[in-house]
């Protein structure tokens, strides 16, 4: 076996998240075992394994309500938002505005003018989709992009994992099941809405980096994309004119803290 069994995204991922919840169980119900001075093998190969499963458990549930309703119906998807759909309520905006800048519209030109020559839908799952199995035929983007899924998807899990902890652990203050101290409950809830932020960031930038490769994909219609002026000369469509001035305001936010 020259291999080991879990990768670093199982690690950070499930094992972390499921960790925040054996820790918050454990501090809940006053068992006071993650504080025992002695933690044998078995018990100790028990615990890892207790909160794997916890963390897949989070994963499948992070992944319904935060990524499929809190994202999906009341944010709106990336696909989207980058060609700048916006939610239905407006205050959602203010609250996660670099969420919802979208591309400029010289790279959006240039999406749209892909997928109509190779006629697939200009916008949606369908074009998220068709740019997805383009662009991953790369291994290099493939594992690029791959980096951005695995840093979204450990925000997104821990982020759920610590929102459920402060719910329990106010839960169990409110019915005196065990003495807690309200300060974990908003350190907890801090540090979810705090990853909550980080998830839209890598959410985001996952579909960003996803349609910028996209759009400078070589077109079928590529020798058509050149027009002639009024002297014979080939001069530059509209769209990769645009490119070619928001060059810089394309990666000027999107790669930083």
């Amino acid at each position: 076996m020259d291999k080991t069994p879990f990768s670093a995204y199982d690690f950070f991922a499930y094992l972390s998240s499921g960790a925040v919840l054996v820790a918050t169980a454990d501090y809940v119900m006053g068992t006071g075992l993650l504080m025992a001075k002695d933690i044998g093998p078995v018990l100790g190969v028990l615990l890892i394994i207790i909160a794997y499963v916890c963390g897949q458990i989070v994963a499948h549930f992070a992944s319904s309500i935060l990524e499929y309703v809190v994202v999906g119906r009341a944010l709106k998807r990336p696909n989207v938002v980058l060609f700048g759909e916006k939610p239905h309520w407006s205050a959602l905006v203010w609250c996660f505005r670099n969420y919802f800048h979208p591309l400029p519209a010289a790279t959006q030109c240039r999406v749209r003018q892909q997928a109509e020559s190779r006629g697939v839908p200009d916008k949606g799952e369908g074009l998220f989709l068709h740019a997805y199995a383009l662009v991953t035929a790369n291994n290099t983007l493939q594992d690029r992009l791959d980096g951005f899924r695995n840093q979204y998807g450990f925000a997104r899990n821990m982020s759920f994992a610590f929102l459920l902890s402060a719910i329990t652990i106010i839960i169990a203050r409110r019915f005196d099941f065990h003495p807690v101290r309200l300060r974990w409950a908003l350190l907890s809830a801090t540090a979810g809405v705090s990853l909550f932020y980080r998830y839209l960031k890598f959410f985001r930038q996952y579909s960003y980096e996803l349609f910028v490769r996209y759009a400078e994909l070589a077109r079928p219609d590529s020798k058509k994309s050149l027009r002639r002026d009024k002297y014979g000369n080939h001069s530059l469509s509209e769209c990769e004119s645009g490119r070619l001035l928001n060059h810089r305001a394309q990666f000027r936010t999107n790669y930083c803290d």
